[in-house]
């Protein structure tokens, strides 16, 4: 499994090939994204090693994404288009 490094973002190449097939989101965009001042990151209660962010990237989508720490960076596990209720949480800062 080759890992792309991208700043302070990694992730593994063959799972950001499968994202853009299943959910049509690069994980560069969503890398992009997470630097967004207006981030919101939460919990993930399943998987509690876990954060998930929600952010708008450069296209202006609102992206959800599920990252986690390993070592000095930030490991993207998948990222998809946020819906519509996710949306609003972003919007509304909450």
């Amino acid at each position: 499994m080759p890992t792309v490094v991208h700043g302070e973002f990694e992730w593994d190449a063959d799972k950001a090939n499968q994202n853009v097939s299943k959910h049509s989101v690069a994980f560069d965009e969503a890398a992009l994204a997470m630097r967004d001042s207006l981030a919101i990151d939460f919990d993930d209660l399943a998987e509690p090693e876990n954060v998930v962010t929600l952010a708008a990237s450069p296209t202006g989508a609102i992206l959800y994404i599920v990252s986690t720490e390993r070592r000095d960076r930030v490991r993207i596990i998948s990222a998809r288009k946020a819906t519509s209720h996710e949306r609003r949480i972003y919007e509304e800062g909450e």
